[in-house]
């Protein structure tokens, strides 16, 4: 858990939304397009798989200075699909969730 919150309190403010969403939807698959929208506040670009993989990059400095890795996983579209998806197991998102409890 203590990594968790060294994770949380280091990643960019956009990211951290990205994450805090995905937290709230434990183990469901989302979209790049629900996180824009939903996470973001929108609005849904042209590319929204590019805004939150550049989005996501904001969790390089948490992800160094925690030693913990990606607490999600991500799915590439569909040959012939656009945009990933997004997913947290939902023993990561309780152990995120307590440590931002403890903040």
């Amino acid at each position: 858990m203590e990594r968790a919150a060294v994770f949380m309190a280091e990643i960019a403010p956009q990211a951290r939304l990205v994450l805090e969403y995905l937290l709230r939807n434990p183990g469901r698959r989302i979209h790049c397009t629900e996180l824009v929208d939903k996470a973001l506040g929108g609005p849904n670009e042209a590319d929204p798989a590019r805004r939150v993989a550049g989005v996501l990059s904001g969790m390089s400095k948490g992800h160094g200075n925690s030693g913990r890795r990606l607490p999600f996983y991500w799915w590439a579209a569909p040959e012939g699909g656009v945009g990933a998806t997004y997913a947290v197991r939902p023993s990561v998102a309780g152990v995120f969730l307590a440590a931002r409890l403890g903040e």
